[in-house]
């Protein structure tokens, strides 16, 4: 199991002897602070990968063994057996791991559960939409043996139809699972809900990974650690560049931004908000990373995960932009028509005394995003669509990066006439 990626650092480490003193300093410090869950967006989160990128190579055997001779420091993935220690045994499950003839690998998930994976794994459950649609990508829809019962309400699945049912994503139904015997199962990265589901697999060792695909900090390591696991590098790979083709040219644009040229954001969700308590996104939260990444400030940034404020607190802000995520309904990616979309974005404003004053609404920038669109491995989509309204004069086009990622990736039909998001300027 092997993934051939140039590493730019290693590039840089061969041109020259200063820089590779240099860089290796800087590397050392580097690797003592980050984490499978805090580091490299690109980050292969398995057991072995030592020099923390985005593939596990004879490099990663060399700084084991420099950490064995006291050259290097230990990273988190340094200990390749997991034992408690650095030594010759994590040199050799490299080498395993490099040739392919290891018999497990140790993930470090995305709650911080170290979990142990029997290799080669030939069937899987992913639990919700989400899961499911990073194993669509990673072609591996033969590996799987069942499916949470909430994915055949959307249109991404169809050749997942005839699947047997576990339960929803948020309440699998254990025996279910146990009768199907899959060699993992793939939840959310909630630490309840994967402790819970793990403990009642247990007696059938059947290995629980907390995977959520839809915070955009960590899509990127999710989907090339499940590849690896699935030795579907190649698949995971195509994903990320094609994505990445979308990501760069606002992660360019972006850091030439002066302060004062990032909109003042409001990201509203939910529809069971009241002029008294409105859900937003505040710091750490998916919205908030989305935000960011795309050059807005986050007029909530500074509130916890997922605050409730009041329509007084959003008028005092005055921002900017405002987008509100709402769920279409009935698995659908879109609003039937602008008319429809229209209907709603204007009734959440008209019924907010006052709004009518706020920057945002008097310079026609409130926005209504499908939430089928925002988040997950799909959701570059509604990354383009925040770039685009908090930058009218970028030069990106959502339908366009759409209808590539169902074609490429999920081998449906566009939906001819949904809105996904409006109004789109």
């Amino acid at each position: 199991m092997k993934i051939l990626k140039i590493n730019n650092i290693k590039d840089i480490l061969k041109r020259s002897s200063w820089l590779c003193c240099t860089a290796l300093a800087i590397l050392s410090i580097f690797c003592l602070t980050v984490s499978a869950d805090q580091g490299s967006t690109d980050l292969l989160s398995i057991f072995g990968n030592a020099d923390m990128n985005d593939r596990i190579d004879e490099a990663d055997a060399s700084y084991v063994q420099a950490v064995i001779d006291g050259k290097n420091e230990a990273t988190k993935l340094s200990d390749a057996n997991l034992d408690g220690r650095v030594d010759s045994l994590d040199v050799d499950r490299v080498n395993e791991i490099i040739k392919g003839e290891e018999k497990e690998l140790i993930v470090a998930d995305s709650i911080g559960r170290n979990v142990t994976v029997n290799v080669p794994v030939r069937s899987i459950i992913a639990l919700g939409t989400y899961r499911n649609e990073a194993a669509k990508i990673l072609k591996a829809q033969d590996m799987m043996v069942g499916v949470s019962s909430d994915i055949k309400e959307g249109y991404y699945y169809p050749d997942l139809a005839d699947k047997p049912a576990v339960g929803t994503w948020s309440a699998p139904d254990s025996e279910a699972i146990v009768k199907l015997q899959p060699d993992i199962v793939i939840t959310s990265a909630n630490m309840n809900r994967a402790t819970m589901l793990e403990e009642s697999l247990k007696p059938a060792s059947i290995a629980v990974l907390g995977l959520d695909f839809y915070r955009d900090n960590i899509i990127r390591s999710e989907m090339r650690t499940l590849g690896f696991i699935l030795n579907r590098n190649a698949e995971a790979d195509r994903y990320l560049q094609w994505r990445n083709t979308y990501d760069q040219p606002i992660r360019d644009y972006v850091t030439g931004l002066k302060e004062e040229d990032r909109p003042r954001l409001f990201m509203e969700w939910g529809t069971k908000n009241s002029i008294s308590g409105i859900s937003s996104y505040g710091k750490g939260a998916s919205g908030d990373a989305v935000c960011d990444f795309t050059g807005g400030q986050n007029i909530a940034g500074n509130l916890k995960e997922f605050p409730k404020v009041d329509s007084e607190w959003v008028l005092k802000e005055n921002p900017d932009v405002i987008i509100k995520c709402l769920a279409p309904g009935s698995g659908k990616a879109g609003w039937n028509s602008t008319e429809e979309a229209a209907e709603i974005l204007d009734g959440y404003i008209e019924g907010r005394p006052g709004w009518s004053n706020l920057n945002a609404v008097k310079n026609n920038r409130t926005h209504l995003l499908s939430t089928e669109i925002a988040w997950g491995p799909d959701g570059i989509v509604g990354v383009a669509y925040y770039a685009l309204w908090l930058h009218p004069e970028m030069d990106i086009d959502p339908e366009k990066i759409y209808r590539e990622y169902l074609d490429q990736f999920m081998g449906v039909e566009y939906p001819e006439g949904a809105v996904l998001g409006y109004p789109e300027k």
